[in-house]
């Protein structure tokens, strides 16, 4: 054998064994250290206008709570009170009344910034109530663009960090000029992992996505894995006629920023427990008018079908993850490196994974 021909051998890898995919307590670890650690796409900008504006939610099984300061930047915190564990509110979006937070079970009241005004009911033992010990507790917050995100960890690296490369890179796209125009949301038996995987390879494309193939020249589509920034950069050239052209990224665990000049495809997974996901995709677009709304629909439907496909499939691959015939399969050197390099960062943020 040739030095040249030597070189190009690449050794094939084994996937995750198939019990890491519907695992509870290996679930339960990763929410504690991936989920919990990492920046999580929850709102848009556009939801919380003015001071005072709230969201909630439940992201990874924590019910959280958004509201807009007075001085416009965005905090967070678990949507508990820190009297008897009620929630705060159980709207998903509002405006707070009075510029506080008041708790509808005994009416302690807290101010914009968490910290604790007011609880009624303590009169002598009130000098013992200590504002300073009994201020919400908080979650990172933040916003990128007309994107919010948190992070149940309030310590680590700053979104603008953690997006890295993304943040030079997606400069010119108009994405804060963009319009909410609608979604498509579902819960589906697929573990987050298996979803990760499929998105991160078109090995599959020719197979399953024959709208996909049509727009892109998938012959040439590549994906570069990053791992130090647990970044993806997807690309596919458009072929004449086609829908789409344009800047894609998947940053682990699970975000996926699809960019264009006239619109956005947004997604992100919430996992719901092992081997359980709910899909969220958010259709952006520049001018989101009653004359274009026909043709923005045509292209939101276009992309949910391409979502659909992956996940009519992706189900099924779940489902035999789950039967204890499979245990691990294998991976292409070529077609599936960036699954490799995704598996890799599963190892690494969870040592002794395998072991």
């Amino acid at each position: 054998m040739s030095i040249i021909e030597r070189s190009q051998v690449q050794s094939v890898v084994p996937t995750l064994p198939a019990s890491l995919y519907h695992d509870p307590a290996l679930f339960a670890r990763e929410r504690k250290e991936i989920f919990a650690r990492e920046w999580l796409l929850f709102g848009r900008s556009d939801q919380l206008r003015n001071p005072g504006d709230f969201l909630t939610g439940t992201i990874i099984g924590y019910p959280v709570i958004l509201v807009r300061q007075t001085d416009g930047t965005l905090r967070g915190f678990h949507n508990v009170c820190r009297h008897r564990a009620a929630m705060l509110t159980q709207e998903e979006c509002g405006h707070m009344q009075g510029g506080v937070i008041r708790c509808p079970y005994h009416s302690w009241t807290y101010d914009l910034d968490g910290a604790l005004a007011r609880s009624p009911g303590f009169g002598a033992a009130k000098g013992e109530v200590d504002p300073a010990e009994w201020s919400l507790f908080p979650i990172a917050a933040d916003e990128w663009r007309g994107l919010v995100f948190i992070r149940i960890a309030t310590e680590g690296l700053s979104l603008v960090d953690w997006l890295g490369p993304i943040v030079p890179l997606a400069a010119n796209y108009p994405l804060e000029n963009q319009k909410y125009f609608s979604e498509k949301n579902r819960d589906v038996a697929v573990d987050w992992k298996a979803y990760g995987e499929n998105y991160l390879e078109c090995y599959h494309c020719p197979s399953m996505h024959p709208g996909l193939c049509e727009s892109l020249d998938i012959s040439r589509y590549t994906i570069d894995s990053y791992p130090e920034q647990g970044l993806f950069h997807l690309y596919g050239p458009k072929r004449d006629g086609g829908m789409t052209d344009g800047l894609y990224f998947y940053r682990f665990p699970f975000l996926m920023l699809n960019l264009y000049e006239w619109g956005s495809s947004i997604a992100t997974v919430e996992p719901l427990g092992a081997g359980r996901l709910r899909h969220i995709n958010w259709y952006l677009f520049s001018d989101v008018s009653l004359a274009k709304a026909e043709e923005n629909a045509r292209s939101a439907a276009w992309s949910a079908q391409i979502i659909t496909e992956d996940l009519d499939i992706i189900t099924g691959v779940q489902r035999n993850l789950e039967t204890g015939i499979y245990d691990r399969g294998i991976l292409s050197p070529r077609k599936e490196r960036a699954v490799k390099a995704f598996q890799d960062m599963v190892r690494a943020a969870l040592p002794g994974l395998e072991g």
